[in-house]
């Protein structure tokens, strides 16, 4: 058996109402739904505040790595787990890299680059919050059985790698 499915079969292990309430509901923050219009509003505010550079961060980094993800998806095509019952309904698309993961991954990191430059004094609280919500999306993406491990780690490391890329050349 697999470590991804071992982590899937201990984690079915923990469900409790409570906890599937949490993570249903925890799971939007890494949504598009959820996300993009922040990202707009920040933007938006950002650009009233003439910090340009901070936009184009945003924009490149959290766009940048929803159309990546959104397309190595695409291509690697791996289905979703089905070791236990899934809490939500499947999404259509495949499961490797987790989405969800990359967005919130992406989405904070930028958020926390952006603080670093126009307000430093905040980073370190802006980095507490990021960590919390990338820790409790990345987790409801394996609680909720639909993704396996391996596909969070890569949505993770996918974001990382992509922004820490995006910062480079803005």
């Amino acid at each position: 058996m697999s470590w991804d499915t071992q982590i899937l079969l201990f984690v079915a292990t923990l469900r409790s109402e409570g906890l599937d309430c949490f993570f249903r509901g925890v799971t939007w923050l890494g949504s598009l739904y959820v996300l993009t219009p922040i990202a707009t509003l920040i933007s938006a505010i950002l650009l009233y505040f003439q910090k340009r550079a901070e936009v184009l961060l945003l924009l490149v980094g959290f766009g940048g790595a929803t159309l990546l993800v959104h397309l190595a998806k695409a291509i690697l095509a791996r289905p979703r787990p089905s070791v236990m019952e899934p809490l939500v309904v499947l999404p259509t698309d495949s499961s490797f890299p987790s989405a969800h993961t990359t967005h919130i991954v992406a989405f904070a990191l930028c958020m926390v680059l952006i603080i670093r430059r126009i307000s430093p004094e905040w980073q370190f609280t802006t980095i507490a919050v990021a960590l919390m919500l990338t820790i409790a999306v990345a987790t409801s993406r394996i609680y909720l059985q639909v993704h396996f491990p391996s596909d969070v780690l890569a949505g993770i490391i996918l974001g990382i790698g992509w922004v820490a890329l995006a910062q480079k050349f803005v």
